[in-house]
């Protein structure tokens, strides 16, 4: 038989859990240019650089990890370039609700990216300045 306390204890600890999604966040960058450029990726967080990648025309590139939800929290932002234009983004803020989803595809376009979540919802945003 529980204890009063140790059901609070328990409580707290499924709350906890449950809040910090077990499974991760994933995220998926697709070229999605005009005219078959190819778009060159670099993407950062405090804690990790995840290197340059190039991205043919339709190819994507993908990373999946664990934010910080009780203590700090996480920012992956992302360079991208084409023909020599060089544009930047914050492809994960968990402390902007309109950037952060836990399974994102975002469209890379001359005009800015565009996320589309598993339900099908797209919204396209501004690069920053």
């Amino acid at each position: 038989m529980f204890s009063f306390l140790e059901y609070v204890i328990l409580i707290c600890v499924l709350m906890l859990l449950l809040g910090n999604n077990i499974l991760g966040v994933h995220e998926n960058i697709v070229n999605s240019l005009d005219g078959n450029l190819d778009l060159t990726v670099y993407c950062k967080s405090k804690d990790d650089d995840l290197g340059v990648h190039l991205l043919h025309h339709g190819e994507n590139y993908s990373w999946s990890f664990q934010p910080r939800r009780i203590i700090g929290h996480t920012l992956f932002f992302c360079g991208f370039t084409w023909n020599g234009e060089l544009h930047w983004f914050d492809i994960y803020n968990n402390d902007e609700l309109r950037i952060g989803c836990e399974n994102c595809n975002w469209n890379i376009f001359k005009s800015g990216p565009c996320k589309t979540e598993k339900d099908g919802r797209s919204t396209c945003f501004r690069w920053n300045k």
